[in-house]
């Protein structure tokens, strides 16, 4: 690889990029949105845990973004150390496109999603249905397949894509402290790193808080970075409902908290969580504000399967969420999922809570992560102030996949007209919305209990369910204008 060619596009969501090699030429073009850090042989999307200015985010596996790094003949596409993100490539034509957003590389590769392939959603769900080896590595276009790749990376070299692992550069865990200081460890080294006066861009830090276990523990762990600030979510969704609101628990651990209602007619950008999965996940994350012009932000998912007491052993890490992958490009975030820290020795970490060591801070309950409340309690929360009940604020609260707010549902709805799809009107959405909650709150305290499946299920067939990622992605592909 002789040079890397950057081609800055100020119209693109500030983080994303793509990438074209010409195999013939071994030659790169790097177009990129207008906060990607730019160097001579490296560009940058990510906070990491080593010096920002050796940029050496190709040797560590604590990475919340993504990059491209040229080493001698070696081009090394960097992905991110959890599964929130990935990266997509694909081959055609005699050149290699690799990218951060599919959208932008659909629209420099000049391919389309299949408007008749129903299992978009499916596919994406795989990481979290199946895991990290299990998912579904590829999409259809029509063209090519498009390839995605979750947690390794890539790198180029005589004339060859292919996938390496990440270093693993964790300690063993065999102990509450060696954990805790590991956390508290990269929680210091990224914070460095986010604050390198070598970017061109100065990074926020936020932390999502709830009553909940993941989230405290993580705000605990994001203080070392630095982070003193918080949002939170107010209202649940959980049929024992209440307040989920994190503040208490903010004001002990010294955070300014900003406290949010989760208004579902309120999500920003509510079209970039379609066309990341096509799943109505994740669109509650659109409700806060990010520190501008660039967030780091600290997420808790999946501390229900590492921190759970009662979850031993595991093989395949898998996703809680990826719907965020899209709208973190437009609003400038990196996502620091906590407990993807040192995720390859995640079984060595779920064992730490059966250690006779951790027994006062176990509850024997079905709600159970000693680990979380201990990082928690031992920071000066008291044992009644969080964990109580669990509870949801999540925006999966419906399975018609329907957009909610206004300019999204116009857009959608205008897509499936052009396309001979008569789409279903406000009113009908709303009935089968709460019909929805009815059936499955009887299901679920009658007969679920006998082991009954479901059966009737009449949002299944609502028109345009399988064209919502479709519509996303072919919407956000107006957003890579390749004129400037």
């Amino acid at each position: 690889m002789t040079k890397l060619n950057f081609i800055l596009k100020n119209s693109w969501p500030k983080l994303a990029w793509v990438c074209r090699i010409n195999i013939s030429e071994d030659s790169a073009i790097i177009l990129h949105g207008p906060a990607v850090e730019i160097f001579e042989n490296w560009a940058v999307e990510a906070v990491w845990d080593k010096d920002f200015e050796k940029g050496d985010f190709d040797k560590t596996d604590i990475i919340f973004g993504s990059g491209i790094r040229k080493r001698c003949d070696k081009l090394i596409f960097v992905s991110s150390s959890t599964v929130v993100d990935r990266l997509w490539h694909v081959s055609m034509d005699g050149k290699i496109f690799v990218s951060n957003t599919l959208p932008g590389l659909l629209t420099v590769a000049e391919l389309s999603l299949l408007y008749d392939y129903p299992n978009y959603a499916s596919d994406m769900a795989s990481i979290i249905m199946k895991g990290l080896y299990r998912y579904k590595k590829n999409i259809p276009t029509n063209g090519p397949d498009i390839n995605i790749l979750y947690f390794n990376n890539l790198v180029w070299t005589n004339g060859l894509l292919e996938i390496i692992e990440k270093p693993d550069y964790s300690p063993m865990f065999n102990d509450f402290t060696t954990y805790k200081n590991y956390l508290e460890t990269v929680a210091h080294n990224i914070g460095k790193n986010a604050n390198s006066k070598s970017r061109t861009y100065p990074i926020g830090m936020l932390t999502g808080l709830s009553s909940g276990y993941d989230s405290v523990a993580t705000s605990v762990i994001s203080r070392h970075a630095g982070c003193n600030k918080a949002v939170s979510i107010e209202n649940s969704s959980s049929f024992w409902r209440g307040s989920d609101s994190g503040q208490h628990i903010a004001k002990k651990l010294g955070f300014i908290c900003e406290v949010v209602k989760h208004d579902k007619n309120k999500y920003q950008n509510e079209i970039y969580s379609w066309a990341a999965t096509g799943l109505s996940g994740g669109r509650n994350q659109h409700l806060f504000n990010y520190p501008k012009p660039l967030c780091l932000f600290f997420g808790g998912y999946f501390g229900d399967t590492i921190w759970n007491r009662k979850k031993q052993n595991l093989i395949e890490p898998k996703g809680s969420t990826t719907s965020f992958c899209e709208f973190r490009l437009l609003e400038g975030i990196f996502v620091s999922v906590v407990p993807w820290w040192g995720i390859k020795h995640a079984a060595e970490i779920q064992k730490i809570n059966l250690l006779e060591e951790m027994k006062p801070w176990t509850l024997g309950t079905d709600y159970d992560r000693p680990i979380a409340r201990r990082l928690a309690e031992e920071a000066g929360i008291n044992r009644g102030d969080f964990a109580i009940r669990k509870k949801d604020t999540a925006s999966n609260f419906s399975p018609l996949l329907w957009p909610s707010t206004g300019s999204a549902r116009a857009s959608f709805k205008s897509f499936l007209k052009s396309i001979k799809i008569k789409p279903l009107s406000d009113f009908q959405v709303y009935i089968l919305e709460v019909f929805y909650k009815i059936l499955n709150l009887a299901y679920k305290n009658t007969i679920k209990n006998f082991g009954v499946r479901k059966w009737w299920r009449p949002w299944l067939n609502s028109p345009g369910r399988n064209l919502v990622f479709i519509w996303a992605n072919h919407e956000l592909k107006k957003k890579y204008s390749l004129k400037e």
